[in-house]
């Protein structure tokens, strides 16, 4: 079992890179001046990015403390209450801002880059059979 976690834990904090959470996270304990180059710092005010982290970072935890209790049984209802969480924070925070910080359709962009590559790739297909024909 300690080797099985110890598989786990690796591949954790290996996917850890590239998660905007933890580059936001890594943000509070880093100097202005040595801040990495984010899309997300050049157009969202620092100090709003650290609220939101900060929101994040406390849901985070009130989830988990709710698991370790016995009203875990409600978990799934804390879940739904994150939906709630979401949705006020558009009275806090502008849709720029939440655009930038929060992307709220991820797979909306891939599936975009999908279709344009489906496409290209259609059309240079149907460019090589015209060619075969001839």
């Amino acid at each position: 079992m300690p080797v099985l976690y110890g598989v786990f834990l690796y591949m954790g904090v290996a996917s850890l890179n590239g998660i905007q959470f933890w580059e936001r996270c890594k943000l509070f304990l880093m100097p202005a001046k040595h801040q990495p180059d984010h899309a997300f710092l050049r157009h969202v005010p620092l100090r709003r990015i650290h609220l939101f982290t900060l929101v994040q970072i406390l849901c985070l935890a009130v989830l988990w403390i709710l698991k370790s209790t016995m009203a875990a049984i409600i978990f799934p209802v804390m879940i739904l209450g994150l939906i709630l969480v979401r949705r006020l924070l558009d009275l806090i925070f502008s849709q720029h801002d939440l655009a930038w910080i929060d992307n709220i359709l991820p797979e909306k962009e891939k599936k975009e880059t999908d279709k344009k590559k489906k496409r290209r790739k259609g059309a240079h297909e149907d460019s090589d059979e015209e060619v075969g024909k001839m």
